[in-house]
């Protein structure tokens, strides 16, 4: 009886864990001065990507790391004639996924996504 249980309790959670993973997965992709800046969250990680370089990048082990629900992650555009742009991004949330991109302080996207399971 209670193995019957404890595998249907796996089951039901394995199904939740993906639904969730689906609505949590979201890709942004920014232009600025020519070059493309992406973001890609995940469960377990946050990407960001300039120009499809891998510029800076935050990991857990598994979904229950989320002791501070919110990442930030860094990179710098190198512009032709050497001027440096910094990239921030601040990524997150329980049960909102909030992002915000700025490029030097200059704010390129603010958005607020919820989060459900059903």
């Amino acid at each position: 009886m209670f193995k019957n249980f404890r595998e249907e309790l796996k089951e039901e959670w394995k199904n939740t864990t993906e639904d969730l993973e689906k609505k949590v997965f979201k890709v942004w992709q920014l232009e600025y001065k020519g070059h493309i800046i992406r973001i890609v969250n995940a469960m377990t990680e946050e990407v960001l990507y300039i120009n499809n370089e891998v510029i800076d990048k935050k990991s857990r082990d598994n979904m229950f790391k989320h002791v501070y629900p919110f990442v930030k992650l860094k990179g710098e555009i190198t512009e032709a004639n050497g001027t440096i742009s910094k990239v921030k991004v601040k990524i997150g949330g329980l049960l909102c996924l909030n992002i915000v991109v700025k490029v030097n302080g200059t704010t390129l996207l603010n958005e607020k996504h919820q989060i459900s399971i059903k």
